[in-house]
C-alpha cells in the first residue's frame, strides 16, 4: 500500500516556488555578474512584475469607476423613490464599499491567490484583525443604529461632542456636521450614538427664553403689558398655544425680574431672538420703564474725609 503524500496548499506552493526561483536567479548572477547575464536572468522576472503592476492599476481604476457609478445609481434610484435623504446617503455609500468588498476576492483569484487559502489565513488572524478594526466595526454598527433609530437626519441642526451645526451626511463611519462658522467636523458614529445628542430642530417649533428686569418702583402690570404688546407685534404667533408669555420671576439685586417666552419655527431661532430683544428694549424705553444695571448702595457710619488731588 502506497504511503499517503502530504498535500501542500496551492498558495504555499506558489510562495515556495517563487522563493526558490529568486534564490536560483541570484546564484546564477553571482556566478557570472555581467550586465548581459543580469538582463537575461532578471529581465523576465521584472517583465512579469511590471505586467502584474499594470494589471493591478487597471483593476483599481475599473473598480473605482464601478463603485462610484454604483453609488450614483443607488442614490438616484432612492431619490426618485422619495426615500429619506439620510437613508439615501447611507445606503448609496454602503453600495460603494460593497463593490470593493466583492472586487477584492476577485482580484486575488486573478493574481493566482486562492481565496480558500486566503480565508484560512484571515481566519487564523481573525482575533488580531478584529481587535485592530474594533473602532471601525463599532462605527459601522453605530451608523446602522442611527439609521434605524433616527435621532438625527440630514439637515437637522444639532450639537454633537461640543460642536453645533447642520448634519450634512450620515456615513458608514462618520457623521459630518457643517458648523455655523463654516467648519466641517467629522464625528465618529460610535461617539454620536454613545453620547448626548442635542437636536435643536427635532421639533418644528422651539422656545426662545429671554431674562429681563425692570427697576424697583416700576408699574409691574404696565411693564408686562408693554412687553407682551411688543412681542405680539414683532413676532406673530402661529397659534393661540404659542403666544408669547411674560412671567414675573422674582426680586433681583437691582431689578424685578421677568422670564419672557417666545415660540418660533426651530430654524428661525436666532432671528426671532434678535427681533424679540430689539422689540422689548424699544418698547420699554418708549414707555419710560427703566431696565436697570447692577448697582450698590454704600452706607457710611460717620463723616467721610474728602481731599482734593492737584492735577499736573
Amino acid at each position: 500500500m502506497a504511503a499517503a503524500t502530504p498535500h501542500t496548499p496551492p498558495t504555499e506552493d506558489m510562495i515556495s516556488q517563487g522563493l526558490a526561483g529568486v534564490g536560483t536567479s541570484f546564484e546564477q548572477f553571482i556566478a557570472n555578474p555581467t550586465l548581459e547575464n543580469a538582463m537575461g536572468i532578471f529581465g523576465p522576472m521584472l517583465l512579469s512584475l511590471g505586467q502584474a503592476i499594470v494589471a493591478l492599476i487597471i483593476l483599481l481604476v475599473i473598480v473605482s469607476f464601478v463603485s462610484r457609478w454604483m453609488q450614483r445609481i443607488v442614490r438616484a434610484g432612492l431619490t426618485r423613490a422619495k426615500v429619506d435623504a439620510t437613508v439615501t446617503s447611507f445606503l448609496s455609500r454602503f453600495a460603494k464599499y460593497a463593490v470593493w468588498l466583492i472586487a477584492i476576492p476577485i482580484a486575488f483569484e486573478l493574481f493566482g491567490v486562492k481565496t480558500t487559502s486566503l480565508a484560512a489565513v484571515i481566519g487564523a488572524g481573525g482575533l488580531a484583525i478584529g481587535l485592530a478594526m474594533q473602532g471601525s466595526l463599532s462605527n459601522i454598527a453605530a451608523g446602522v443604529m442611527l439609521l434605524l433609530l433616527r435621532p438625527i437626519k440630514i439637515g437637522d441642526y444639532v450639537e454633537l461632542e461640543g460642536e453645533t451645526g447642520e448634519v450634512r451626511e450620515l456615513g458608514i463611519f462618520y457623521t459630518t456636521v457643517n458648523t455655523w462658522d463654516n467648519r466641517v467636523v467629522f464625528v465618529p458614529n460610535s461617539a454620536v450614538l454613545g453620547n448626548k445628542i442635542d437636536n435643536k430642530t427635532g421639533n418644528s417649533t422651539r422656545r426662545v427664553d429671554i431674562a429681563i428686569g425692570v427697576a424697583y418702583g416700576s408699574d409691574l402690570a404696565q411693564a408686562r403689558d408693554v412687553m407682551l404688546g411688543a412681542l405680539k407685534s414683532s413676532v406673530p404667533a402661529r397659534s393661540s398655544a404659542n403666544e408669547p408669555k411674560v412671567w414675573l420671576k422674582g426680586f433681583g439685586a437691582s431689578s424685578i425680574d421677568y422670564d419672557v417666552y417666545v415660540w418660533c419655527p426651530a430654524r428661525d431661532y436666532l432671528t426671532v431672538r434678535d427681533q424679540a430683544i430689539l422689540a422689548l428694549n424699544e418698547a420699554l424705553n418708549a414707555a419710560d420703564i427703566e431696565i436697570p444695571f447692577p448697582q450698590r448702595t454704600l452706607t457710611f457710619t460717620g463723616p467721610v474725609p474728602v481731599a482734593t488731588v492737584p492735577t499736573s
